[in-house]
């Protein structure tokens, strides 16, 4: 939906996934990532793959945490780093453009079933400030950057595993997200800076409270598991 709602805007957006995308990316490709960014001279750039991996995460076999850290956190610094190294170059150095990463409220809390999908998110959300530190402390001060962080989302990493019972905590909010409602986000942050937004912002303010009682939030987690399931039947349903 993010491309749909920039194009519908009139920005020339290119598309890519490893599938299903008019342009082919691997984003744990660091070169692949440079290519790119060379070619096209981005003035937006915005890092949106990443997958779950859901499950108990002292189980999970070494590939697939592999696979999750590879998409959701070096595929945002690999793209972050590719656009950067093209946008610092312009206005005499002090550089010009905009990168969005897509984080998520898990990025605040605990989330037990999906802690290593939980601990990317984390990672891009202090990598995307530190890194704006960074090119700050460089007199690199015209590159923006924002962390957009949705909640649970109506998209098929979700949908698709609607039955797990490790991805409850997910459905402890009111509803999942629609995709419309971060593209509309990822466009609004674009006419107006700014640097993490949570969608939607009431929730963000909510998980950012449990995170700094994380030891209260695991104790309640059966509680909220047992809240998370019973929406997720609700979602089941309507579907």
């Amino acid at each position: 939906m993010i491309v749909e709602q920039l194009s519908a805007e009139g920005y020339d957006v290119i598309a890519t996934d490893i599938e299903g995308a008019p342009r082919y990316l691997d984003v744990t490709d660091a070169q692949a990532c440079r290519a790119l960014a060379l070619e096209v001279q981005p003035d937006v750039w915005i890092n949106n793959a990443g997958i779950l991996g859901q499950g108990n995460s002292a189980d999970a076999s070494d590939d697939l945490v592999a696979r999750i850290v590879s998409v959701n956190l070096l595929g945002v610094m690999n793209g972050t780093r590719a656009a950067v190294a093209v946008m610092r170059e312009r206005e005499g150095g002090r550089g010009k453009g905009h990168v969005v990463n897509i984080g998520s409220l898990a990025s605040w809390v605990p989330v037990p079933g999906e802690a290593i999908y939980a601990a990317t998110k984390a990672g891009v959300l202090s990598f995307t400030l530190g890194l704006d530190g960074d090119l700050r402390d460089a007199g690199v001060t015209g590159i923006r950057f924002s962390v957009v962080c949705p909640d649970g989302m109506l998209t098929p990493m979700i949908t698709d595993v609607i039955d797990d019972p490790a991805v409850a905590l997910t459905f402890t909010g009111l509803r999942l997200v629609e995709p419309t409602e971060v593209a509309e986000v990822v466009s609004g942050v674009l006419r107006r800076h700014r640097r993490v937004v949570s969608v939607p912002h009431w929730r963000g303010a909510q998980v950012r409270a449990f995170g700094s009682i994380p030891d209260v939030v695991l104790r309640a987690a059966p509680l909220f598991r047992r809240l998370g399931r019973a929406q997720q039947d609700r979602v089941r349903r309507v579907r």
